[in-house]
């Protein structure tokens, strides 16, 4: 029997290896790799690759070089891989062990860090120079302790706290009652109608943990918000808080008042924080900061121009208003090392750059209306507040422009057409196709794309996607790729006027 090596000649059958090559995505291939598999000189690929390259099939050959990538397990991600860092580094366990008070001398120290005095007081030095910079405190030899700005100390370790320690870890067990502290925010919350949700439950639970070791410690800030007067008033006569009110007394030797509540939840107190819906501050236009109906004027505009419905635009508004507020008190800023928001934000930037580049004009002409200095971390923080909190915001992306009619063409009893149609049906209006023959006149105009795995000819503005295996894994990744692009064209060419509101 003739081999098929017979029916082609050489230079056909290394491009067929070629393609055989680079069609396998087990594994990739430099080109020193493919040289020795094709038994060919660099000049003899690139040739092939330029043969190949005037195929009306082929698009490109693009070259991603051989980098190191990291795997995480399924359950973890970068986030836990800071964490570790963080509590494996020599600087932030001397930071916790000053905050719990651990030690009371340097050889004592050195020895739970497990290094030599002289290490420990070069460490000191090195910790010292960032908490300066950063938080304009230290640590004092002398007194054996953390000094300087209180608000400040407790800004770091809220921090620390927050990032260092999963969700369900309690970094306070010995000092502060998670469940009593839980019951408290929980009373609080519905005394003030005020709105909350487990990532709140948890921010706040951090903060009021931190700032009550602290205030046991005898460290006090002295601020006293009349809003914590007032919820104070408002428990007395509840007997739940008069439970808890034994309790703090018994634990911490002072009682459960406006001090003591003003010290736990300190910034959330402060008066133009919006606790609830009921307190919108009035509008004042001699206001320096961008607040609630800026931003409600901003939702308004996004609105219009995008246009994209906000479902929920006085509950973003909230958000963003307590955000320029709270400044690093905000929930969102509870890090110190990793920018958990940066990769979602990317995922805007890359996949809906002009959606991306319009709300950040938008926010910027909007400080800028008021007269504000905006930073690009400030700026970065309010897109990611925006869109985090955005109700619906995916359905939105995908609902922005108008149903896709697909025609899915196929071998055999359509299996894949009508796995789409219970799948995808909700974004693509499906139709299989089930007549007698195929005619480009039967499809133009009727259409938006066509996916087969039949050969079709060209048909004027219909996107055909041919597929040599049509399985839904496959015919869904690309249906997701032709909605972001129809996505990314729609914002693109609202662009324009979106800019015309401002």
């Amino acid at each position: 029997m003739p081999s098929k090596k017979d029916l082609f000649s050489t230079q056909q059958l290394r491009e067929l290896n070629l393609i055989k090559l680079l069609s396998q995505d087990k594994e990739a291939f430099d080109y020193k790799t493919i040289c020795r598999q094709l038994d060919c000189s660099f000049i003899t690929l690139q040739s092939e690759l330029a043969h190949l390259s005037t195929f009306p099939g082929i698009s490109s050959f693009p070259y991603i070089e051989s980098h190191l990538t990291i795997d995480y397990h399924k359950a973890y991600g970068p986030q836990k891989l800071y964490q570790s860092v963080l509590l494996d580094a020599p600087t932030l366990r001397l930071m916790e062990s000053f905050f719990f008070n651990e030690c009371h001398n340097l050889d004592t120290l050195a020895s739970n860090l497990f290094i030599s005095l002289s290490t420990l007081k070069r460490l000191i030095k090195r910790t010292n120079t960032y908490l300066k910079q950063t938080f304009d405190c230290k640590i004092d030899i002398k007194q054996f302790s953390i000094v300087g700005n209180e608000k400040q100390i407790r800004l770091f370790y809220l921090k620390y706290f927050s990032e260092a320690y999963d969700k369900h870890d309690w970094p306070f067990d010995d000092l502060v009652s998670e469940s009593a502290l839980e019951d408290l925010i929980h009373l609080s919350a519905k005394q003030l109608d005020a709105p909350i949700d487990y990532s709140l439950l948890h921010h706040l639970k951090i903060m009021a943990g931190v700032h009550l070791v602290r205030f046991s410690q005898g460290y006090r800030v002295n601020d006293v918000y009349p809003l914590a007067q007032d919820l104070c008033h408002q428990l007395e006569d509840e007997s739940a808080f008069t439970d808890l009110h034994d309790k703090f007394e018994t634990d911490f030797l002072e009682p459960l008042n406006c001090l003591a509540l003003s010290e736990m939840f300190s910034a959330f107190f402060l008066e133009d924080v919006m606790v609830n819906f009921q307190k919108i501050p009035l509008a004042d236009e001699d206001n320096q900061k961008v607040d609630f109906h800026d931003w409600s004027q901003l939702m308004l505009t996004i609105e219009k121009g995008l246009p994209l419905e906000i479902a929920n635009k006085d509950e973003i508004c909230r958000h963003l208003h307590n955000a320029t507020i709270l400044g690093d008190y905000d929930i969102y800023e509870n890090f110190l090392i990793y920018d958990y928001r940066k990769p979602f934000l990317d995922y805007f930037k890359s996949n809906y750059p002009d959606l991306w580049q319009s709300l950040c004009d938008s926010i910027e002409a909007t400080y800028d209306k008021k007269g504000v200095d905006m930073q690009d971390k400030d700026l970065n923080h309010m897109l990611y507040v925006l869109l985090i909190n955005w109700d619906n915001l995916f359905m939105q992306l995908s609902n922005a422009i108008s149903k896709q009619k697909l025609l899915v063409i196929e071998k055999g009893s359509c299996n894949v057409g009508q796995f789409l149609q219970g799948f995808a049906g909700q974004f693509f209006d499906i139709t299989i196709h089930q007549e007698m023959d195929i005619k480009k006149a039967h499809i133009e105009g009727k259409y938006d794309l066509v996916l087969t795995d039949v050969s079709l000819e060209q048909i004027d503005g219909v996107d055909v996607y041919f597929f040599s295996q049509l399985v839904p894994s496959i015919a869904l990744a690309e249906l997701n790729k032709h909605l972001k692009h129809k996505i990314q064209n729609r914002f693109k060419l609202s662009k324009n006027s979106f800019y015309y509101l401002f």
